[in-house]
């Protein structure tokens, strides 16, 4: 993928901060209703980009640019972070729910760009199904992190130490989600722990 094509992607991405947004500014339940239903529009997309051969032509002239080509045949970012956020507010207070919701909107995309642009130190390195080489380096791994406790100042309601806590988490499994796709991992993951650590128990209530 191009720079010009991270970089629209990305924008896409810092655009699904309405969803952290959402939890702490809506009923429960009104928002769950919003996530679920993008997580389904964007499930059903996908569905139809990989198997009618004309909806996916037509997507991929209007904006090929923010697929990466190993994921031609795989469900997109976009219905993994929805579903994941419609998972996290059932099972998780709003508050945490929105919390990993922020790191891995936030963190995920500092690390690519500091990581694709400054990364000069591997962590490690994979090959993607069509045959691509993908890495992850210590310099947007840190990215990650220091954007996490950045943002993590503008989601009220969680102690601090959670929040330091719960960045390093995410990191933690951002890093090592390497068969399973990060924007779902990571808000999933962290808010459990986050979930259990803070009230002790998950929600799973729609109030």
């Amino acid at each position: 993928m191009t720079f010009r094509g991270e970089l629209l992607r990305k924008g896409t991405h810092i655009v699904a901060l309405i969803v952290p947004f959402m939890f702490l500014q809506l009923k429960r339940s009104t928002a769950l209703w919003l996530v679920s239903i993008g997580a389904v529009v964007a499930l059903l997309q996908d569905i139809l980009r990989i198997y009618n051969k004309g909806f996916r032509r037509f997507l991929y002239r209007a904006v090929g640019e923010i697929y990466r080509r190993w994921e031609m045949k795989r469900l997109g970012g976009a219905s993994y972070i929805l579903i994941a956020g419609a998972l996290s507010l059932f099972l998780f207070d709003e508050k945490v729910a929105a919390l990993s919701m922020v790191f891995i909107i936030v963190g995920d995309t500092a690390a690519v760009f500091i990581g694709t642009k400054w990364g000069k130190h591997a962590l490690y390195k994979r090959r993607n199904p069509d045959s691509t080489i993908r890495k992850k380096t210590i310099e947007g791994t840190a990215a990650f992190l220091v954007s996490s406790l950045m943002a993590s100042l503008f989601v009220p309601g969680i102690p601090p130490l959670w929040k330091v806590v719960g960045a390093f988490i995410a990191t933690a499994v951002e890093v090592g989600s390497y068969f399973i796709d990060d924007n779902f991992s990571v808000p999933i993951i962290t808010g459990m722990v986050l979930q259990v650590g803070i009230y002790g128990k998950l929600v799973m209530s729609v109030r």
